[in-house]
């Protein structure tokens, strides 16, 4: 299962091995996390995704989440594939640019 819940604070994120198709990263700092989101959301929004995910990272159930923040559980789970989907991107790009 593909979530920040089941891996201890890591993200799983897919790779371009076929022997290893997922490996554990770090939780990006805030900055990081801006960098990836870029301008895609407001800095508002920013903030409580960035909230979100890291309490979901640390153990914070989606039902949780949801009741903390005012939105559904959906919405939460929407929100935490879209940052897997883009930690993936990224991890991918990278492994494409190194030598």
């Amino acid at each position: 299962m593909n979530n920040l819940r089941t891996h201890n604070g890591r993200v799983p994120v897919g790779t371009n091995d076929p022997d290893h198709p997922i490996r554990l990263v770090d939780f990006p700092t805030q900055a990081e996390f801006n960098q990836l989101y870029g301008n895609r959301v407001t800095g508002e929004s920013l903030g409580r995704y960035y909230a979100m995910l890291s309490a979901r990272a640390a153990g914070a159930t989606l039902t949780a989440v949801a009741r903390d923040y005012g939105i559904t559980k959906e919405r939460v789970r929407q929100i935490e594939a879209k940052f897997l989907r883009m930690m993936t991107k990224t991890a991918r790009a990278s492994e494409t640019l190194k030598p």
